[in-house]
């Protein structure tokens, strides 16, 4: 009896001690490398958005995120953590960390079980210096926790191909809808699954109708039946969603002919590509052709489960960035950012993890190891730029400074003083920092209530100025805050007279960016 369990754990952790050991490591190592700088940036709008939401109870968190362009299950997970860690950067920011740690257990995971312990144990090398998910750990935002459904539904994917038990497929179901309910893009991941599938599939089918009979078998559809009755309840969401952003466009640039060398260059060394050093860039070519290369030698090689089991890892690497790429061709409007893609910006190292190890039968060790070593090089200056750009928005050219601000400007304030921001979405960054003795409001007449994540603001009078002139009397010295970068800060008022003012530089550009003016209302 006892035995038969044992052997039964071990087919769904196929651990031994010495692989647990280098996990706990190399988590550790992870973890460490993530919260050293995870308070070292402002919160951005997209983190201050959410912030600011899980303010309401979970049916209004619910409503107000299906006017916006996601689904609620994050925002519901960071309530709950909000309840048990408290409402800090580092509080709300270190859900990210957790998620990103369970991704790469289930990454870890499903390499031992497919391809080996040497390919894992390299595995998990690459992947805790992902700088992409160092990145992306360090923010208030879904794609760490999409990462993790992602992984653990190709772990329990490869768990139930294997198995007679219809379980494994529906608890792939169930992770299926989970990761649609997290982030719409999880569906590249379900689309790389159909692929991988279709694929091994076809190797043992040639016909079409015998392809077609053994791709669709019952445990496949149920488990897909299964996702779709998960997220049927927020189906009406996603349409009116779509026809909203349909109407109103999107802010994403289209894609170019660097946008695929611009990706990769991120997820190697978290840098765009024409700020790229040109040895790294030497070095990318090398390592891109190498790759391709032994992946090509691996595939005529490998047999059976490894070379199943490989062209599960491929798929995960490349298919959601090929898929989004051709998605985002003209004359449609592009989707194509960086961390819609997490899953494979983290799957492309293991991608390269496996390939280095399982090349061992052809290629010298010393030249093993010295692919090994660049990578590792290439990817800790990766973490380095992460730790000096911080959430630096590469599409704006811009950094969040707006928590520095608000500092510098209770320094110089005195006590009572209100701050009122100039805009609604810079009011949801600074709101983050509001504090009874210096609150933050935003001005009701000035604010379009255009987009549907202001229908928070516009649904509730909190920090609402709706009567400027009987506001001023109450507080006659207002500090108003802005981003006017070169330019002077116009006050509400003409009438209002300055006082002093405060300004802080972009802190990567070190360009003028935010203003907080002090001025005498009454």
């Amino acid at each position: 009896m006892l035995k038969t369990i044992f052997k039964k754990r071990q087919s769904i952790l196929p651990l031994d001690k010495p692989d647990w050991l280098i996990l706990i490591v190399g988590l550790i190592i992870f973890v460490t490398t993530s919260l050293a700088t995870i308070t070292k940036s402002s919160i951005w709008f997209d983190e201050a958005f959410g912030a600011y939401l899980i303010r309401f109870d979970f049916w209004h968190i619910a409503t107000y995120t299906a006017s916006d362009v996601h689904p609620p299950l994050y925002y519901w997970m960071l309530k709950l953590w909000s309840l048990l860690f408290g409402t800090s950067e580092f509080a709300l920011r270190s859900m990210s960390v957790l998620f990103a740690a369970i991704a790469i257990t289930f990454g870890f995971l499903t390499v031992k079980r497919l391809l080996g312990r040497k390919a894992a144990w390299l595995g998990l090398l690459f992947m805790i210096l992902s700088p992409m998910l160092v990145r992306y750990s360090q923010e208030m935002r879904m794609y760490t926790m999409v990462t993790a459904i992602a992984l653990a539904a190709t772990y329990v994917l490869t768990i139930a191909t294997e198995s007679k038990r219809r379980l494994p497929w529906i608890v792939y179901g169930v992770l299926v809808g989970l990761g649609m309910w997290t982030h719409y893009f999880t569906a590249l991941v379900w689309l790389a699954h159909w692929v991988w599938r279709a694929w091994t599939v076809r190797e043992k089918h040639k016909k079409r109708q015998a392809f077609i009979k053994a791709f669709f078998i019952r445990e496949w559809i149920l488990a897909h039946i299964v996702a779709v009755g998960i997220f049927l309840p927020w189906l009406p969401s996603l349409v009116w969603q779509l026809a909203i952003v349909q109407a109103n466009g999107f802010w994403i640039p289209p894609v170019i002919a660097a946008t695929i060398p611009n990706f990769l260059t991120n997820v190697l060394y978290y840098q765009d590509q024409e700020t790229v050093n040109p040895w790294a860039t030497l070095f990318l070519i090398i390592l891109a052709i190498t790759m391709v290369t032994f992946a090509v030698r691996l595939l005529r090689r490998l047999s059976g489960d490894k070379r199943r089991g490989y062209m599960l890892i491929l798929a995960i690497a490349f298919v959601p960035v090929t898929l989004l790429f051709l998605a985002s061709m003209p004359p449609l409007r592009s989707s194509f950012v960086d961390r819609y893609l997490i899953p494979s910006t983290l799957a492309i190292p293991l991608f390269a993890a496996v390939t280095l190890a399982l090349s061992s039968e052809w290629i010298k060790p010393i030249l093993q190891k010295a692919l090994a070593g660049l990578m590792v090089i290439a990817m800790v200056f990766g973490i380095f730029n992460v730790y000096q750009l911080g959430n630096y928005n590469k599409t704006l050219h811009s950094s969040n400074n707006t928590r520095q601000t608000i500092e510098a400007l209770v320094a110089k304030a005195g006590d009572g003083q209100p701050i009122i921001a100039d805009s609604p979405w810079l009011f949801y960054e600074a709101v983050f920092y509001s504090t009874d003795n210096h609150p933050v409001y935003f001005i009701d007449a000035n604010t379009e209530y255009k987009f549907g994540s202001l229908n928070m603001l516009r649904d509730n009078d909190q920090h609402k100025i709706k009567d400027l002139d009987a506001f001023a009397k109450v507080h006659p010295v207002i500090w108003y805050l802005g981003r006017p970068g070169n330019n002077s800060l116009t006050p509400p008022k003409d009438t209002w007279m300055q006082i002093s003012q405060v300004e802080v530089n972009d802190s990567v550009s070190n360009k003028p960016s935010y203003k907080a003016v002090e001025y005498l209302a009454n």
